[in-house]
């Protein structure tokens, strides 16, 4: 069963190879410079990642997700968010719900508590 790999394949291939030892090779370089400034160990990581996320975009996956974030954003910006005022009668509301629930569950907890006390003989 032969398949056929279109160029593009063939270059996403090399490029996710690329990304990977790229990423090999910076983990060694700061393992290998250990003794060097952190400053400069951190600087030079962050230099790789630009670079593989640079790599990363020209792949089709890289095409793909660079789309979804820019399609959230999008979306994002369609969001109706609510004000401080709705925002903070919310919260309160959510708070008041809790501390009815709390109570109620902890007059259940007490009542069978008790029913089990009673049952068992432990009160008396």
């Amino acid at each position: 069963m032969e398949t056929t790999s279109t160029p593009r394949s063939k270059i996403d291939t090399l490029l996710w190879m690329l990304i990977l030892v790229l990423t090999a090779a910076g983990a060694f370089a700061n393992y290998y410079f250990g003794e060097l400034a952190w400053a400069l160990r951190f600087t030079s990581w962050i230099i790789l990642i630009c670079v593989l996320l640079g790599l990363t975009a020209l792949t089709v996956q890289g095409k793909k997700t660079w789309a979804f974030a820019k399609n959230a954003k999008i979306e994002l910006l369609k969001v109706v968010w609510p004000t401080r005022e709705e925002t903070t009668k919310i919260t309160m509301v959510v708070a008041a719900l809790v501390l009815v629930a709390s109570i109620i569950l902890w007059g259940i907890d007490s009542v069978l508590l008790w029913t089990v006390g009673w049952l068992t003989g432990i009160l008396t």
